[in-house]
């Protein structure tokens, strides 16, 4: 049943391949020890990490090796490519065109790849450049291959990321759908149509963190398909569906610090807008802007208020609550001392009494207390030295 999934893709802007490199490639894959370090290095690569061994290893087989040296361009923008990259050695850089302006958006190392949305079909043309600054290796797996491994070794992930991609393709294309998204109720046609041609598709994987709590950020992610979870120290909040926008906080206002990690919990489609092409279009829409900043300022007044409340049960843990307390926290603290109704219920009253000892009345005569000089006396034997002290002591 698996085999029926396969449809044969033609290939569109591949590399073109050394025979000298490819055969030495193909020597040192027949080596046991590099064919497993590879099959490795692919169960770590997210988009290969749900997949089955079977699969990785029909990928290892059939993949091809490509070299580049500094500067050499892997592909550019706009051109249209269906293969994917998974780097082996070095580094590649990324860069947007967008709004007049080149913007690094990142860099992809050993195990990182490049090129996914092409391999998938999602998007026919490439959006961004990537290339090379220093000697770089990288592995080509072209989308005959991936459909192939899906016929021979297809597991749920990746025959759902084969299904997938034909409704997440149509999404992709969709301006209606994109126009309707909730998050944009209320915001010009215009503003939306310019927010949806300057930002970045891109696919999240299951597992994979988009943003993490605390680290400096400059994108606003926007999803289009499946779900995040978002996490506060490490502690589930809530999950989103597609149609919301998150991450903009830390590109309206002036503190760029993450405020909560978001992580994918399903295969995600997402729209990404970097900041400065995100204030630039703003800047161009001063009554969305408004929006903006009134949203923001919403936001900023829910997430102090959750601090508050942090804070306030550190400065309780820490100094005491400063507020009644129980009944049980009353005979916890205090034992046999205090005295409370155990019939009440809830917080301790304010007419809670301790058990002191009673006071004198006033006016009753004063219970003489004797000194420690009349104390020792007591204690002293008389004879002839000792007078001396209890004559001291009785003065």
């Amino acid at each position: 049943r698996s085999r029926e999934v396969v449809n044969v893709m033609p290939m569109t802007g591949m590399p073109t391949f050394d025979p000298t490199t490819v055969a030495r490639w193909r020597e040192s894959m027949a080596q046991e020890k590099m064919h497993s370090h590879l099959m490795r290095l692919l169960k770590r690569t997210l988009i290969f990490a749900e997949t089955t061994d079977v699969f990785r290893a029909f990928i290892v087989d059939h993949a091809m090796p490509m070299e580049y040296g500094p500067g050499q361009v892997v592909f550019r923008e706009g051109q249209e490519g269906n293969w994917m990259g998974i780097v082996i050695q070095g580094r590649v850089k990324k860069n947007l065109q967008r709004e007049g302006m080149e913007i690094y958006i990142g860099d992809v190392g050993p195990g990182g790849i490049i090129g996914d949305l092409g391999l998938l079909g999602i998007t026919p043309e490439r959006s961004f450049k990537v290339h090379c600054d220093e000697k770089t290796v990288i592995l080509v797996i072209n989308c005959r291959v991936f459909e192939e491994a899906v016929g021979r070794g297809g597991c749920e992930f990746s025959l759902g990321t084969y299904t997938d991609r034909s409704s997440m393709r149509d999404l992709m294309q969709d301006t209606e759908s994109f126009l309707k998204l909730r998050c944009f109720e209320g915001l010009d046609q215009d503003l939306i149509m310019t927010l949806r041609k300057n930002s970045e598709p891109r696919m999240g994987y299951p597992g994979e963190t988009l943003m993490k709590e605390h680290h400096f950020g400059n994108e606003v992610f926007i999803l289009r398909a499946g779900t995040v979870k978002v996490l506060k120290d490490e502690k589930f909040v809530v999950e989103l569906p597609a149609g919301v926008v998150f991450g903009e906080m830390a590109n309206l206002g002036s503190d760029k610090r993450r405020t909560a990690t978001v992580r994918c919990s399903a295969l995600c489609l997402l729209r990404v807008l970097h900041a400065d092409v995100f204030h630039s279009i703003l800047a161009k829409f001063p009554a969305a802007r408004r929006v903006f900043d009134h949203a923001y300022v919403a936001r900023m007044v829910t997430v102090a208020v959750l601090n508050a409340k942090d804070e306030l049960h550190d400065y309780d843990h820490f100094f005491g609550a400063a507020r009644p307390k129980t009944t049980q926290e009353m005979h916890d603290l205090f034992g046999s001392i205090i005295k409370v109704d155990e019939g009440s219920k809830g917080r301790a009253s304010s007419k809670v009494s301790l058990a002191l000892p009673p006071l004198t009345p006033r006016g009753s005569p004063k219970k003489k207390i004797p000194s420690m000089l009349q104390s020792l006396a007591a204690m002293t034997p008389t004879g002839g030295g000792d007078n001396k002290l209890k004559m001291l002591a009785e003065r």
